[in-house]
């Protein structure tokens, strides 16, 4: 069944959600521990760390029958390793801090507030979880393993007033809630500073990336991470599985 991750919390969240649900779990997805961080491998030779700036942007959209769930986090961080005159050679990761993620679906206050609660419930990183769990799921990742579609060498990119836009497209893993899951994802990067040694690079998603709440083992639970067997049932309406993510963010160079 497909099932969603906000579009039903908006509805349960109103509810009396323990008298309608039980809370005997049912068989989890096999977990894995995040991959390792690039700060602690070698750069190559000619490339460049940027460290990704803390203040960025991740929003969530479900697009779902019974509305548009919408969400946010303003907390970013991870490192970008790149070689100017060859984009290609890129890796790193991007990590989004899923604790501040806030749902922003409603012109209610009270009702955002109740469904970020129970967003954070479905994630296994709501108050009354083991602080050890919460920890394990608190970020969400992206590791670049290759590049490829680059637009333009980065010195052939015409130049904006000092920047430089160049599209690509960044294969990898997407690390969430214990489960890895190969992706791609288009980016428009644009560069500051001098094309052989940029200072800086503004990086925007431009299509979402897609997350199947069902492949990464999101689901109903309650503030302590017990599986709400029956949820969905219960509350009787099918929303769509695919979140819908897109980034935006800094990184700025350790040179600069």
């Amino acid at each position: 069944m497909r099932t969603g991750w906000m579009g039903v919390v908006s509805v349960v969240g109103l509810c009396t959600l323990p008298a309608l649900v039980g809370c005997k779990d049912d068989a989890a997805a096999t977990r894995v521990a995040p991959p390792t961080a690039s700060a602690s491998q070698p750069i190559a030779a000619g490339a460049t760390r940027f460290a990704v700036a803390e203040q960025g942007k991740a929003t969530f959209l479900i697009d779902a029958p019974l509305e548009k769930i919408k969400g946010r986090s303003g907390k970013i961080r991870g490192e970008i390793t790149l070689d100017p005159d060859d984009l290609m050679t890129t890796r790193g990761e991007v990590d989004v801090d899923l604790m501040d993620l806030v749902t922003e679906t409603f012109d209610d206050a009270d009702k955002n507030k109740t469904q970020t609660g129970h967003a954070h419930n479905w994630m296994e990183i709501g108050d009354d979880v083991e602080a050890k769990r919460r920890e394990e799921n608190r970020f969400a990742r992206f590791t670049i393993q290759s590049i490829d579609n680059v637009s333009s060498k980065l010195a052939d990119a015409p130049d904006n007033g000092g920047e430089r836009m160049v599209m690509v497209t960044a294969h990898g893993d997407l690390w969430a809630h214990g489960v890895s899951s190969p992706k791609e994802m288009k980016l428009a990067a644009t560069f500051q500073g001098p094309p052989n040694a940029p200072t800086s690079i503004h990086v925007t998603t431009a299509e979402p990336l897609k997350l199947s709440l069902k492949e990464h083992d999101i689901k109903p639970r309650d503030v302590a991470g017990k599986f709400l067997n029956g949820a969905l049932e219960k509350v009787g309406k099918k929303i769509d599985d695919t979140v819908q993510i897109s980034l935006d963010l800094m990184a700025r160079s350790s040179k600069s």
